[in-house]
């Protein structure tokens, strides 16, 4: 079959490619992607149906390739097999080597040979569309720019990937984004309290003590609070506890602020830095 568009020639062999070293979740996702922007593409639906393992869902896409082209062969007869239907004759092709292309010579300028202009320079980053690249991810094959490379000692990774692998150390239940949170709230009003008393006003002493009660704090919050979830870890949970500061520390401050206008602004540089320093600290902890 004949497709115009080199994107989805490109997208079509990338995910051939990925699929036939046996990477079937890679593959699959290269493939819906692709039907995502040519639904029509016969053989993407073929091999689709190639790589799922739900039987339902492979004579679904089998049917889809047929119904798109009625004479595509090896979606005929992987269609047939599934049902447990005779192939029909005209669908049964006799396996034949397939004949390596010779790769063209390369041309010569000057002395130094340069080698013909690869293929895979028709591959546009899958984050990106409007960026051709000749990155792959080495995880799961996907066309990557360098903007989305991510280098690792084995080649370049692609975020998805990255974030796949980084999943394994959060182990944070949902209980725990309540949990932590409820008593990071408690402790921060606590703290919050003290600094809208003592943190007021003042100057660079007080400044210069911010800095040792905003790290202390930070700490024992994210210390209390990490024990109370059994010491797991969530991908959110350093943000969530900064914001439980905020709330905790701005309750006390904003009467202070809405009672004495905005020209008390320079009186809140204490409590400023303490929340600075004491956020610093509290989400270090908690990653």
């Amino acid at each position: 079959m004949e497709l115009q568009d080199p994107r989805v020639r490109s997208l079509l062999r990338q995910a051939n490619k990925v699929a036939d070293s046996g990477k079937k979740a890679a593959a699959e996702q290269l493939y819906r992607q692709l039907l995502d922007e040519a639904p029509d593409v016969a053989e993407a639906w073929y091999g689709l149906g190639q790589v799922l393992n739900d039987p339902a869902e492979q004579k679904e896409a089998y049917k889809k390739a047929t119904a798109l082209e009625p004479d595509f062969a090896p979606a005929v007869r992987a269609l047939a097999e599934l049902r447990g239907e005779p192939v029909p004759a005209w669908a049964i092709e006799p396996e034949e080597p397939e004949e390596e292309e010779a790769a063209p010579e390369p041309e010569l300028v000057g002395e130094t040979a340069v080698p013909p202009t690869e293929a895979e320079y028709e591959l546009v980053c899958y984050r990106h569309p409007s960026r051709p690249t000749s990155l792959r991810c080495y995880n799961c094959g996907k066309p990557i720019c360098s903007s989305c490379a991510i280098k690792t000692p084995v080649g370049y990774s692609c975020p998805d990937c990255i974030r796949e692998k980084e999943d394994v150390f959060f182990n944070a239940t949902a209980l725990d984004y309540v949990v932590a949170p409820a008593i990071g709230l408690v402790l921060s009003l606590i703290t919050g309290y003290l600094v809208s008393r003592f943190a007021i006003g003042g100057g660079f002493f007080i400044y210069f003590i911010m800095v040792f009660i905003g790290g202390f704090a930070g700490r024992i919050i994210g210390q209390l609070s990490k024990q109370a979830i059994g010491r797991r870890r969530g991908r959110y949970l350093p943000q969530v506890m900064v914001v439980m500061l905020v709330l905790g520390t701005a309750v006390w401050l904003l009467p202070i602020l809405i009672f004495n206008g905005f020209a008390s602004l320079l009186a809140f540089i204490g409590p400023g830095i303490f929340l600075f320093v004491a956020g610093g600290a509290l989400f270090s902890y908690m990653k």
